[in-house]
């Protein structure tokens, strides 16, 4: 994850998604992302949905219905140009 500062990258590195329990692997991220945003780890933005994939080898359309229930959520917003911003901590 390029974006990222190496607290963050650590963040992500330390969690995993168990792709043999019957969680859903959109629920599985979500709740890593959701870990993340009421972290003091974060710098406003996530990882890109491809850097996401990669590190949790999972499929886009997976990343995006996590990111999508977030935003619904209000917890993320989707910003052409810049990426997925954390909009809040609750």
């Amino acid at each position: 994850m390029n974006r990222k500062g190496s607290a963050s990258l650590e963040f992500f590195e330390k969690r995993n998604i168990n792709k043999s329990i019957p969680i859903p692997l959109y629920y599985q991220l979500k709740e890593i992302l959701l870990e993340y945003i009421k972290s003091p780890y974060h710098d406003g933005c996530l990882p890109t949905e491809s850097e996401l994939c990669k590190q949790y080898d999972i499929s886009r359309s997976t990343v995006r219905q996590a990111i999508t229930e977030l935003v619904a959520d209000g917890y993320l917003e989707r910003v052409k140009g810049k990426g997925t911003l954390i909009v809040r901590n609750k």
